[in-house]
């Protein structure tokens, strides 16, 4: 044999038993009984975890990466059907079953045109270019223009107002001072903690303003963090965020099509009549040309909350000079693809466990979302190899490959709409993972039934930098974030969930239970071209050994959903938490109000002592040798229904859509939780707060009864 050729293959064994050495590390793995499995099963689970623990492979990862990343990839786009054509390709070399591409044509505009530019009594023009930086070939390319998908089109000439971060209490500081936005321009910057863009337009144009200009402070996501790109993780000089301004608050999916899927032959409504589109003109600045504008602003001296890190001092204006905004947007209707595969399962085929990542990209995709789309792939390829050894899930899990996240997550809603009945009597579970991977600091969000579930898997993987597991890795780190949304918090577990992701039909519109999990750390290069394969193997994950670690944990998580004797959805965790947010609902009303909650408290009583009952339940069925039978599968629907029982199908007052009464998303994109009786609070309108109020204390009711009544009258389906 060949010296050489012998000497890899010995170091490839040797790789090969230190990575089962590590998987066999974690600590969770020793012994004891996993939730959701008798004795016997946990050890045939922990059997099955530790060789798919050893397939997932960072190489594989960064080969996926590097190809999804190779060029721009936006949605509806050439490039984003050839990804499309070979994730599915993929997965038919992986051996999944059922793969096919769904097309949805949807409302999907480009920009044609952006102009900013000072008009008088000094000409100049934004560049809205971002520059190359030495050592990233990506940055030499034309990428195209930047704009903010969903934005009006028009061309007006205003004075320019300096708006701090947008929200109504800076228009608020400035009204107070004489300076009226309508009619101007608003400048503002985009914010930490994120603050989605499209509630800066809404709140600009109900304000009056004739545009916005949105641009990336370097206080924010520059300098100020840090070493700025190349030499460092944070964004330079002339990167530009990208991204939507469609109030997908409101209602996600195509704009014309607002809660039906956009199928063939399905009715469309006028864009005048569709309440997610913007009627005011976007458009995103890097802070280099932002401080052109900003240096020419005099009036009142901004507060320092508003001053940034440019060495200047910020003032508010408005500007001497006027300033032209131009926006034109083509209005297109285009397709776009979901890409979907399985592997179906042995004994309960019909029960889904779902995991799901967006492919589009702004431009790239480095970190949002081909890092995820690079994990999912090695996912995919992972439980492919076991199932060709003949090591099956009993329940089926389903991989989606969606599109057009980006603008008002398009595909994943259309999709859902589409398949709402099969996915509400069937789905157990969706993991999401968004982007896997911009550090090292891992954190999830997810409804509280799952709270167990995440933890013990974190506790069953093993963190690529300590060596620990990654949830004792997390309750010993920093949890440094970036400036993007979804950020890792002190909690390895957050059960307050807002949107901005693909969990959001499954959650809000269906009640399935949802997973949001990433890797996070310094990124400031969100949303721009900068976010690209270089990024990523200098800063964000340079031996892509999160990009595999995710695979792991994602497929552990799904393995258990999967193979569980009852599926592991807990809630008596969610009962402390609505405890807690009806403790926090109460103290925000009006003392006259609290009254209006009685019934609210009786019935999350109710549905704790009906939590508590079913954990006792299912704890006895798990303790037998064996678990099986009618009053198994009677116990794992009631827990599957139970999150459907939350949802209302009136949805909340002003945003049908949204049905969810535990969950809703502020416009902002951060969590409003029992959002009914919030926006109920936030207007004074007691009638309204107690028919939310009452709402929910049925929804409760339904949901309790639902787990009271397994195993006896809950026959399985």
């Amino acid at each position: 044999m060949d010296t050489k050729v012998h000497t890899v293959l010995r170091a490839g064994l040797i790789l090969c038993v230190l990575c089962v050495l590590c998987v066999e590390s974690a600590p969770e793995s020793a012994s004891g009984r996993i939730y959701g499995f008798t004795a016997r099963s946990s050890a045939t689970e922990r059997s099955i975890e530790r060789r798919f623990q050893t397939l997932p492979s960072p190489e594989h990862a960064r080969a996926a990466h590097a190809f999804l990343t190779a060029e721009p990839h936006v949605a509806g786009s050439p490039r984003d059907r050839v990804l499309a054509d070979w994730v599915r390709d993929r997965w038919r070399e992986y051996g999944l079953d059922e793969i096919e591409i769904t097309e949805h044509e949807v409302f999907l505009p480009y920009a044609t045109e952006t102009i900013v530019e000072t008009m008088a009594p000094t000409l100049w023009r934004a560049s809205l270019k971002e520059e190359p930086v030495a050592g990233d070939p990506f940055s030499t390319r034309d990428v195209g223009l930047p704009y903010h998908a969903y934005s009006a089109s028009g061309d007006v000439t205003a004075p320019l107002v300096y708006a701090g971060s947008g929200n109504p209490a800076d228009y608020d500081w400035l009204a107070e001072r004489g300076i009226d936005i309508k009619g101007k321009i608003a400048l503002v910057r985009y914010s930490v903690p994120y603050s989605y863009r499209g509630f800066k337009a809404l709140t600009a144009e109900q304000r009056g303003a004739a545009g916005i200009l949105i641009y990336s402070d370097p206080a924010d996501d520059g300098f100020k963090k840090g070493k700025t790109y190349p030499e460092g993780p944070w964004g330079p000089e002339s990167h530009i965020q990208r991204g939507g301004v469609v109030y997908d608050f409101r209602v996600p999916g195509d704009p014309l099509t607002p809660g039906w899927a956009s199928t063939p032959g399905a009715k469309r409504i006028a864009r005048a009549d569709a309440v997610s589109l913007p009627k005011i003109m976007s458009a995103p600045l890097s802070w280099k040309d932002a401080r052109v504008l900003l240096e020419a602003l005099r009036g009142p001296e901004a507060p320092a909350s508003w001053q940034g890190g440019l060495p200047i001092t910020y003032h508010v204006g408005p500007s001497a000079a006027r300033v032209r905004l131009r926006v034109q947007m083509d209005d297109k209707v285009r397709p776009i693809w979901t890409v979907t595969g399985r592997i179906t399962g042995t004994t309960f085929p019909d029960q889904l466990v779902i995991a799901g990542n967006h492919r589009d990209a702004w431009v790239y995709g480095g970190v949002d979302p081909s890092s995820g789309t690079a994990s999912m792939m090695e996912l995919a390829r992972s439980l492919g190899a076991l199932a060709r050894q003949g090591v099956r899930p009993k329940r089926t899990i389903v991989f989606a490959s969606w599109d057009a996240e980006e603008f008002t997550l398009t595909s994943s809603t259309e999709w859902g709409e589409q398949h709402a009945a099969t996915l509400s009597e069937h789905a157990v579970a969706y993991l999401n993972v968004d982007s896997s991977a911009s550090g090292i600091n891992f954190g999830a969000a997810a409804v509280p039934s799952l709270n167990r579930l995440v933890t013990e898997a974190a506790d069953a993987v093993i963190d690529p930098d300590s060596r620990r597991s990654i949830a004792e890795a997390h309750r010993r780190g920093t949890h440094e974030g970036g400036a993007l949304p979804g950020g890792t918090g002190s909690d390895l577990v957050n059960n307050r969930l807002g949107s901005g992701s693909d969990y959001t039909v499954f959650l809000n519109y269906l009640g399935i239970p949802v997973v949001d999990m990433s890797f996070t750390g310094p990124y400031g290069v969100y949303h721009s071209m900068y976010d690209n394969h270089t990024w990523m193997t200098k800063f964000g994950d340079p031996k892509f050994l999160y990009h595999a670690a995710m695979a792991r944990l994602w497929g552990v998580m799904a393995l258990r959903l999967a193979n569980a004797d009852v599926v592991p959805l807990d809630y008596r965790a969610y009962a402390d938490r609505l405890a807690e947010f009806v403790k926090d609902a109460i103290a925000r009303a009006k003392s006259d109000d609290r009254a209006t909650f009685a019934p609210l408290e009786s019935a999350a009583d109710r549905f704790a002592r009906a939590a508590r009952a079913m954990a006792a339940r299912t704890e006895a069925l798990l303790a037998a040798p064996t678990a099986g039978g009618s009053a198994t599968a009677a116990v794992t629907r009631a827990l599957m229904m139970a999150e459907r029982a939350l949802v209302d199908r009136d949805g909340i007052p002003g945003r049908p859509w949204y049905r969810h009464l535990i969950y809703a998303p502020k416009p902002t994109y951060a969590p409003e939780v029992l959002p009914g009786i919030a926006e109920a609070i936030d207007a004074g309108d007691r009638a309204r707060l107690t028919d939310q109020v009452a709402r929910l204390a049925a929804a409760l009711d339904r949901a309790g009864a639902i787990l009271g009544a397994a195993p006896a009258a809950m026959p399985a389906r």
